[in-house]
C-alpha cells in the first residue's frame, strides 16, 4: 500500500482517555459520578460494560477507531505540584494508571504524541506520518498534557485529514463529560467550522461520565450538565449506545 492514500470508513469510534486512573475507584481521578447504576458498581466502572460493547461492535463493523490519553510529566502545568495547576498527579507517564485499558486492545494502538518527553519539546509530525497512520488501520491514539486534545498541536491537521479522506461521523464516549469529553467534542466542532467541513459528531450519552466538580474544586451537580449544553451549541448530536448498535442516526 505504499504510496497509496485509503479512504478511512465514514464512522469513526472516539474513545476519550479510558485509562485505569479515570476508570477504576482506586485509580488517581476516578470519575464517580452522581449515582449508582446497578450493585456494587458505579461511575466510570459502570459505564466501562458499555464502552466495552461499542468498541466490540465499531471493531466488528470496521469503524476506524481514534482515541485520546493523558500522559503526565512531573513540569506539567495543570498539574497541582506546578504552580496554577488544578489537578493531583494522574496519569504519570509509565504508571499503569496512565494505560488504556485492555479490552480496548492497546496493542492495537498508534500514538500521537504532543511532547517527545519529560522536559523535552513538542512533537509535530509530517502529513506524510499523518498520512501512513491513517493508511495503518491501527487504532490512532492522541497523547496530551492537560484534559484538552486540541492542546496536542498535531490533533487539527490530523482530525481534518480523517474528514477529508471520507469520515462522516464521529461517536464519542468516554470519561469525563465535563472536561475530556467536553473539550475533544469541542475540537472536532470547531475545526469543522473553520474548514468548512462535513461531518457530525455523537455524544453517546450512556457511554459517559460527569465528574461535577468545577476547576475551583467546588461540587457542582450541574456541571455535567452544563458540558452537554456547551457541546450541544457548539453542534453535537446525542445519541444513546442501543442506537449507536441499531445505527439510528
Amino acid at each position: 500500500m505504499k504510496g497509496k492514500k485509503m479512504a478511512i470508513f465514514h464512522i469513526g469510534a472516539y474513545e476519550t482517555d479510558v485509562q485505569g486512573c479515570f476508570s477504576f475507584r482506586n485509580g488517581e481521578l476516578f470519575v464517580y459520578g452522581q449515582k449508582v447504576k446497578k450493585p456494587g458498581y458505579y461511575g466510570a466502572e459502570a459505564v466501562l460494560p458499555i464502552i466495552c460493547s461499542i468498541h466490540e461492535f465499531a471493531q466488528a463493523n470496521g469503524w476506524s477507531i481514534f482515541g485520546s490519553v493523558d500522559r503526565h510529566f512531573y513540569e506539567d502545568a495543570e498539574l497541582i505540584r506546578n504552580k496554577g495547576g488544578s489537578f493531583i498527579d494522574h496519569a504519570m507517564n509509565g504508571t499503569k494508571g496512565q494505560l488504556r485499558l485492555d479490552f480496548l486492545e492497546p496493542q492495537k494502538d498508534i500514538y500521537i504524541k504532543s511532547k517527545e518527553g519529560p522536559l523535552l519539546g513538542t512533537r509535530i509530525y509530517t502529513m506524510a506520518e499523518i498520512q501512513m497512520f491513517i493508511n495503518s488501520g491501527m487504532q490512532l491514539i492522541f497523547e496530551k498534557q492537560t484534559y484538552d486534545v486540541a492542546t496536542n498541536p498535531n490533533f487539527e491537521m490530523a482530525f481534518k485529514m480523517f474528514v477529508e479522506q471520507g469520515l462522516r461521523i464521529m461517536i464519542v464516549y468516554g470519561f469525563a463529560t465535563d472536561y475530556c469529553v467536553l473539550a475533544a467534542v469541542l475540537a472536532m466542532l470547531a475545526i469543522k467550522k473553520k474548514y468548512n467541513l462535513d461531518f457530525d459528531v455523537y455524544v453517546v450519552t450512556d457511554a459517559i461520565e460527569e465528574v461535577n466538580i468545577d476547576f475551583e474544586g467546588n461540587v457542582d451537580m450541574g456541571f455535567g450538565i452544563k458540558a452537554l449544553a456547551r457541546m450541544a451549541k457548539a453542534g453535537a448530536k446525542f445519541t444513546t449506545s442501543e442506537d449507536v448498535f441499531s445505527f439510528k442516526y
